[in-house]
């Protein structure tokens, strides 16, 4: 019922844009044969070696328009004895007007394919779709049709050839994927160029294999995009890039299109055939057979592995790509920026600067006004550029120290901005998160209560706190007051005092977590977030970001100058100061980039 259902939906959609074009279903495997009526005649007939269920299903949906929606004029033009006619070779007595589904499996399921169908037209405005179907499944002259992709397989040998080809295209009935069926153009060109010598084919097969391997690669994966689910298989980012797919378009067979009109167009011209018109993509890349085409696809993979392989790219591209840019508009804004520079040659000093503007451009930019290093200071929680210069921070830290930013490990994971050093106020409300903020709290302060300087008064906190836990387990009356008196005392013992960061939302005091590890220490204080941040670190089976562990570590903070740095149990101003600037030691250059010109800053 859902295929079915699927399908409808589909040539609805089709119908509905009113273009004139073609809506192509996917392959239908043919050979000529003779068929035995049952009067004992023979006629000409095709065997059908792959695209049974979908020639059932049309022959479904053409039979209800002809039996529901016909004018006497329609019918005066038409008739149903035009409708191609279906013989199951093991069951030929299968009735398609009135199925019993009691009778066989296959009964049952033309009755259910029928009434979904009819289900679905009712459901609908009928008159409306009805028509936009028959104009595209039935009257020839209209421009928009539905059409298979007819493949005649001529003899023997191509035929066990083309059902093991398909067959593996198409194990176990599962929809070939826009990419499956580019290959299967490519393989099938081949076949044909080469007067059917395997060799042309399986050495694109193993060229094929080596492109795909590398897609599997994660590190590759995440590189080049951010793993969602609009892609069918990972190398069709690949033919999106090829094909030129604007980020707009949801058409999962977009690039198996354009790949389709140029094989079409070749076999139009081996018979000097002038019908079919090469797409404008095809003309503007010099591309007019599939071997060029296959060529240009090899070039372009082989583009995406230098970006990966190279330092510069890979973090930037990396970077760009992790915020929601695609990798053919960078590849675009590049190529425009060296046209551009004609008077000189084309430098890595050049490039890089292209990057920069690019960064700002799609990530730090609100409507025609750039941030600037001033703004950086006046960020705070909830700001959408947060996020952004964070995950910039620790990528351009890995770029600059020569240490790879691993997107694999990044985008696998949902990521929290945390504070570094908690908030004023606990925000925890849920009774489970606020025990095992207390049993966090108790942790660290039974370690405080055995050193000479903070025992005396680390002590009787923690004294309070074992008390408070059993009575917070067993929900005791009143014991939600006595977490809140609680929480301000810790807070405040876990101040840095004169030192104390006054607002707690601001850049300097956030960080970037993964979400696990963040709901694991939500609003405890800094001791215990450091503990979690070098346990978790120590085991490695978390992604800790470079920024993250070296603010915990205090990395940042000025050995020689601040005695902050000795007192790794808190988190003062003179930290976050030491943070703030290794912040601007690290992006500033590229926000300089294109605030060079005092107009283009943004004093916010």
């Amino acid at each position: 019922e859902k295929q079915v259902i699927d399908l409808l939906n589909d040539i609805n959609e089709f119908a509905k844009q009113n273009k004139e074009d073609s809506y192509y279903l996917q392959p239908l495997v043919v050979k000529p044969c003779k068929w035995t009526r049952r009067d004992g005649s023979q006629i000409d007939a095709w065997e059908v070696l792959d695209g049974q269920q979908r020639l059932t299903t049309l022959r479904l949906i053409l039979m209800y328009l002809f039996e529901n929606s016909f004018t006497r004029t329609e019918m005066n033009t038409f008739s149903d004895n035009m409708i191609y006619d279906i013989t199951y070779t093991n069951r030929p007595q299968l009735d398609f007007s009135e199925p019993n589904p009691q009778d066989n499996i296959d009964s049952y399921y033309l009755a259910t394919a029928k009434s979904a169908i009819v289900d679905w037209f009712t459901e609908k405005a009928q008159d409306e779709v009805e028509t936009a179907f028959k104009h595209c499944l039935i009257y020839p002259s209209k421009p928009a049709q539905v059409k298979f992709i007819w493949y005649v397989v001529p003899d023997e040998k191509q035929t066990i050839e083309s059902i093991q080809v398909f067959n593996r295209l198409n194990k176990g009935k599962i929809s070939l994927t826009s990419s499956e069926l580019i290959k299967a153009l490519f393989i099938m060109d081949r076949n044909i160029i080469s007067n059917n010598d395997r060799v042309e084919a399986d050495k694109l097969t193993f060229d094929w294999n080596l492109m795909e391997r590398q897609f599997q690669n994660d590190k590759f994966w995440y590189f080049i995009s951010n793993g969602n689910d609009n892609q069918q298989t990972r190398i069709d980012v690949l033919f999106d890039f090829v094909t030129e797919k604007p980020e707009e378009n949801t058409d999962r067979d977009y690039s198996y299109r354009l790949f389709q009109n140029l094989y079409d167009y070749c076999r139009a011209q081996e018979r000097n055939d002038t019908s079919i018109e090469l797409n404008g993509l095809w003309k503007r890349l010099g591309i007019k057979n599939m071997r060029s085409a296959w060529e240009y696809v090899i070039r372009t993979n082989d583009r995406l592995i230098a970006w990966f392989e190279n330092n510069l790219y890979y973090h930037y591209v990396g970077y760009l790509v992790s915020v929601g840019n695609q990798p053919l508009d960078i590849y675009n804004r590049l190529s425009i920026a060296k046209q551009q520079k004609k008077d000189r040659e084309w430098t890595n000093d050049d490039t890089q600067k292209e990057f920069h503007k690019l960064i700002m451009e799609k990530c730090f930019k609100d409507k025609d006004k750039y941030l600037n290093t001033y703004s950086i200071d006046g960020l705070e929680y909830g700001s959408i550029y947060v996020n952004r210069l964070l995950l910039l921070f620790n990528v351009e830290s890995c770029r600059q120290k020569g240490v790879r930013f691993a997107f694999d490990s990044f985008k696998k994971e949902r990521w929290d901005i945390e504070h570094i050093d908690s908030q004023n106020n606990a925000s925890l409300v849920e009774h489970e998160d606020r025990l095992r903020w207390l049993k966090n709290v108790a942790y660290i302060l039974s370690i405080e209560s055995k050193l000479n300087e903070r025992k005396k008064s680390a002590q009787p906190l923690y004294e309070i706190c074992q008390d408070l836990i059993p009575k917070y387990e067993k929900n005791v009356r009143g014991i939600d007051k006595a977490y809140t008196d609680f929480s301000k005392k810790v807070l405040d013992y876990f101040s840095a005092g004169d030192a104390a960061i006054k607002n707690k939302d601001c850049i300097g005091n956030l960080t970037l977590l993964d979400y696990k590890t963040n709901r694991e220490y939500q609003d405890a204080p800094f001791p215990y977030k450091r503990y979690c941040i070098i346990r978790e670190d120590k085991a490695g089976k978390r992604f800790m970001p470079i920024g993250t562990r070296n603010v915990f570590l205090k990395y940042y903070t000025n050995s020689n100058t601040e005695s902050s740095f000795i007192d790794a149990m808190r988190w003062s101003k003179p930290d976050m100061d030491g943070y703030m600037k290794e912040i601007h030691n690290t992006v500033d250059t590229i926000f300089n980039v294109v605030n060079a010109n005092p107009t283009n800053s943004n004093e916010q």
